[in-house]
């Protein structure tokens, strides 16, 4: 795969909203809770260089993959951890946005060996963040899951 510069990946994720809009496919994704079970714990948050906030680290199944499959795939290839333990299920949502009909399956890991690592171009950080000090520019999706995670709000179905 030929590594694409920050501004490239914002093209490609705008484009494939684009396409998205025109195909309206059915799509599948996972993100997964990282927690370094410590006192307090803390969670494994990401910054994407094509869109703005924090997030829970995760993307799209492929073809022949399973959920779990993915949630693996997409850590290592996003932070470079191994998840050494079996994710555990947490939810799974539906998201309509940009013409897809997405559904997100959330998975916890308590489980993982390897030290965070980015590549500067797709992901440009990294960071476990305390459960309960999240940063002011997390995602709105991702501060809803973590809230439902802590228990703080009930579980909801869409995005």
């Amino acid at each position: 795969m030929i590594p694409l510069s920050p501004r490239a990946m914002r093209i490609a994720w705008h484009a494939r909203n684009l396409w998205h809009r025109l195909t309206r496919p059915i799509t599948m994704g996972v993100r997964v809770i990282v927690l370094e079970e410590s006192t307090p714990a803390r969670v494994l948050l990401i910054r994407h260089s094509y869109i703005g906030g924090w997030h829970l680290p995760g993307g799209g199944v492929d073809r022949n993959e399973t959920l779990v499959e993915a949630a693996r795939r997409e850590v290592r290839e996003e932070v470079g951890l191994a998840i050494d333990c079996e994710p555990q299920p947490f939810g799974l949502y539906a998201r309509f946005r940009h013409g897809a009909s997405d559904h997100v399956g959330v998975f916890v890991a308590r489980g993982w060996s390897g030290q965070p690592r980015v590549d500067g171009v797709e992901i440009l950080e990294a960071r476990f963040v305390a459960l309960d000090a999240l940063p002011d520019d997390l995602s709105p999706a991702t501060r809803r899951r973590l809230d439902e995670f802590a228990g703080r709000t009930a579980r909801a179905e869409r995005w």
